[in-house]
């Protein structure tokens, strides 16, 4: 009979520590979520992509044709500013020249397409601090 009661004891105390323990670990989570929906803008944004290839554009080919277009405008701008006078005539013949400068650089530099490797991707949760 001693035994009994001996062996009904850590249980009862087993059962009673766990209970505590839940109901810290529920306490703590819920602080945490209480903490982060005040600190931070919360916003749900389920985004979900297989493994898998995609082609997208070549960066060091598009930014050749970057610095060709670019340097191209500049004279056309020189150009413009230093030998025309009229307004709108200066606005026509930049708009044209522009046009004619990136279908020439296009030619020059054409687009090409790589493929990348795109890696498995889940985002369910956007967070933005609020205070800082």
């Amino acid at each position: 009979m001693v035994a009994s009661l001996f062996a009904g004891e850590p249980n009862e105390i087993d059962q009673e520590s766990k209970q505590c323990m839940q109901k810290r670990t529920f306490g703590i989570i819920a602080v945490a979520i209480a903490l982060t929906i005040t600190l931070y803008d919360v916003q749900l944004d389920p985004d979900f992509s297989l493994p898998g290839e995609i082609e997208q554009t070549d960066a060091a080919q598009e930014a050749l044709y970057m610095q060709c277009y670019e340097l191209r405008d500049e004279q056309i701008h020189d150009t413009a500013f230093a030998t025309i006078d009229n307004p709108d005539v200066q606005k026509e013949f930049i708009n044209t020249s522009r046009a004619r400068a990136a279908s020439e650089c296009r030619d020059e530099y054409p687009q090409q397409l790589v493929t990348v490797r795109r890696p498995f991707r889940l985002n369910l949760v956007d967070l933005h601090a609020r205070y800082w």
